[in-house]
């Protein structure tokens, strides 16, 4: 946004023409690749990584898609060592839901390896084949929309990754393809490769994306896009029309729960202690070693405030950052109660001005920080048709 608002005139009313963005965004979509996503019309993407271990995983499902509208999801092979996919195919096929108003994102590539262990068995193709067709067959889907590799293996050559996928596009068992925790530097050999080739190039890349900036590899070989050193890895990413479909944008609850993991209770001596992979001490000391950080803990704060203000929750200001950050960001949300789709249900009518929670004090002063589209709908009901179809592209 603010990139596109240096092109206007001087005086320009900077909150109006936010307001006019996101009016736009209602009507046609969510960024001006559009047409670039496969069904990209929600940012909001229904994670299932855990949702084996909810007491109701069909209620949640249902009123996600009922109530709440959410229509794209994200799958995986891996998760809850194939429940997650099972749990899914179950819910579609007992609900007899109409295929074409779903986009399904499954991820597969990784065998048997549950952490993303770098010296796991390499991948041959054989082997990703009986990985598509057994995600397939326990969806109890022909194809999905988003075939994406869990991780990457630099043993293997970008070009073999390509002439895979587009294997799997031609057999028909998924409409487009992408990456999860890629280095931007390999997924841009591979769409450079794809393309030089006339063949289909990767659409999507899921990295770690949240308001709390890691400080380290949250999970073994996996990628992150948080901090602003990535912010020009994100605008090539946009310009091509390649979404980033983000994980963790929550920080495992740090974004989320006020007080978790405070200052005062992290021990600086489990950070260093010996733990066997796997284990809860494992996952919470590599969870604290990212998150918990004094920037992190500053930025928690600058969201509760905002949270405070608005009448928010602290979760839905940590989404909206995310959202805020480029519009072909999406994020990937899980759920394991149906009373927490609530926060999600109105959200993209919301902008947030990130310098209201990662700017120093005076930035924070100056910014608008939450602004509601609905408000200036309400009061210009028309104002959308009164502007000419050039002034409605400077805005997209």
């Amino acid at each position: 946004i603010g990139h596109n608002l240096n092109c206007l005139s001087e005086g320009t009313n900077m909150i109006l023409y936010i307001l006019l963005f996101l009016t736009v965004q209602l009507c046609e979509s969510f960024s001006a690749n559009a047409a670039n996503h496969h069904n990209s019309g929600s940012r909001i993407v229904f994670g299932t990584a855990a949702i084996s271990q909810a007491d109701n995983p069909l209620e949640i499902l249902d009123k996600a898609y009922y109530e709440c509208g959410v229509r794209r999801f994200d799958l995986a092979r891996t998760y809850g060592l194939g429940k997650s996919e099972e749990i899914f195919g179950q819910w579609l096929e007992s609900r007899d839901i109409d295929r074409s108003t779903l986009s399904i994102i499954t991820k597969g590539g990784m065998g048997n390896d549950k952490y993303g262990d770098p010296e796991r068995d390499i991948l041959t193709q054989t082997c990703l084949m009986k990985e598509v067709e057994k995600s397939l067959d326990v969806i109890k889907v022909d194809c999905v929309d988003v075939y994406m590799y869990h991780r990457d293996d630099p043993r293997i050559p970008v070009e073999k990754f390509v002439l895979w996928a587009n294997e799997i596009i031609d057999a028909g068992k998924t409409i487009a393809w992408g990456v999860s925790n890629w280095s931007f530097e390999r997924f841009v050999e591979a769409h450079e490769y794809a393309i030089r080739e006339n063949l289909v190039p990767p659409t999507s890349n899921s990295p770690q994306l949240s308001l709390a900036n890691p400080a380290c590899e949250v999970w073994p070989t996996t990628y992150s896009v948080s901090g602003k050193e990535h912010l020009k890895e994100i605008e090539w990413y946009n310009e091509r029309g390649v979404e980033l479909i983000c994980w963790e944008v929550l920080a495992k609850g740090f974004m989320a729960v006020e007080n978790l993991w405070c200052e005062k209770s992290v021990d600086p001596a489990f950070l260093k202690k010996e733990v066997v992979q796997g284990s809860d001490d494992w996952r919470l000391q590599r969870i604290q070693r990212a998150y918990c950080t004094e920037e992190n803990y500053r930025r928690r704060q600058n969201a509760l405030r905002v949270a405070d203000e608005f009448d928010k929750t602290l979760a839905q200001i940590t989404v909206l950052y995310a959202l805020s950050v480029s519009p072909n960001v999406s994020v990937i949300l899980g759920f394991l109660e149906p009373d927490q789709l609530d926060d999600v249900k109105d959200l993209h009518y919301y902008y947030l001005d990130k310098s209201s929670v990662i700017g120093n004090s005076e930035e924070i002063q100056r910014s608008p920080k939450l602004l509601d589209s609905r408000d200036f709908l309400n009061s210009n009901p028309s104002a959308i048709t009164s502007y000419s179809k050039n002034e409605k592209e400077i805005l997209v």
